[in-house]
């Protein structure tokens, strides 16, 4: 594991202006209740840094007492069990937050995050939010709203992990990058999630040869298009449809 890269200055800073770190800002849910010229004023004093693709970040080493806001880019968020098998979370993109449990939680055992992309992020120091929080209180209230909605997230998960078949993570996962990467096209709406098949098998958890077919599956029905390392979803209440069934059977197991 290695830590972020060291970061001496503001290189390129016009291809980001404060706009889209303000924007970058108000989008996480951190500043939703904050007067925008607060927002903005704080925007411009933050520092941008840039990771390269593939760097891998230990939760409990790596973040140096900063949460960080991402500008741009996406960021796998994987957990390593005790018998070292890896566990696909999450995928962050644009003006998601990573970094935030650890800055009040250091204890994050297990957690790393890879960089899937060249990302570029908003580092924000602990004492400058803890600084924020306590001029403007409002921050702390949106940031527990957050903490609630991701444990949450997270609790979803992994109950799709422990009790949904394969099927159902799929279409799962595909209803959730949908939403966080999708933008429309016509009727559909395309996902470039810049994932290989392993790394896609990985965040459903089950193998390649099982969620190969699977896609290949919703392609036939006319749910989807594969296009390389793009999806199109074309009918999302089908997908929806197959989590439905699949929370309707696990209530009936229940």
């Amino acid at each position: 594991m290695v830590g972020l890269p060291n970061f001496d200055g503001v290189h390129n800073r016009d291809e980001y202006e404060s706009g889209d770190v303000h924007k970058a800002l108000i989008a996480s849910g951190i500043f939703a209740k904050t007067e925008r010229e607060v927002v903005a004023g704080f925007a411009r004093r933050l520092l941008l840094k840039r990771l390269p693709a593939g760097l891998v970040l230990d939760a409990e080493r790596d973040f140096s007492g900063h949460v960080y806001v991402i500008v741009s880019g996406k960021v796998n968020l994987v957990y390593r069990r005790a018998d070292d098998s890896e566990l696909g979370l999450t995928v962050f993109g644009a003006s998601q937050i990573f970094g935030a449990k650890t800055l009040f939680d250091p204890d994050s055992h297990g957690c790393f995050l890879i960089t899937r992309t060249k990302v570029v992020v908003v580092p924000i120091a602990q004492e400058q939010l803890l600084g924020l929080m306590a001029e403007h209180p409002e921050i702390g209230e949106q940031l527990l709203r957050l903490f609630a909605r991701w444990a949450k997230e997270t609790g979803n998960l992994l109950a799709d992990f422990a009790f949904a078949d394969a099927r159902v993570r799929t279409a799962s996962r595909l209803l959730v990058l949908s939403k966080r990467f999708g933008f429309r096209v016509g009727d559909a709406v395309s996902v470039t999630h810049e994932m290989a098949l392993s790394d896609f098998a990985r965040l459903v958890r089950v193998d390649p040869d099982v969620v190969d077919p699977t896609l290949r599956g919703f392609a036939d029905c006319g749910w989807i298009r594969l296009q390389g390392t793009d999806v199109v979803i074309v009918d999302a209440e089908a997908l929806q449809s197959v989590c439905r069934c699949g929370s309707a059977q696990l209530g009936g197991a229940a």
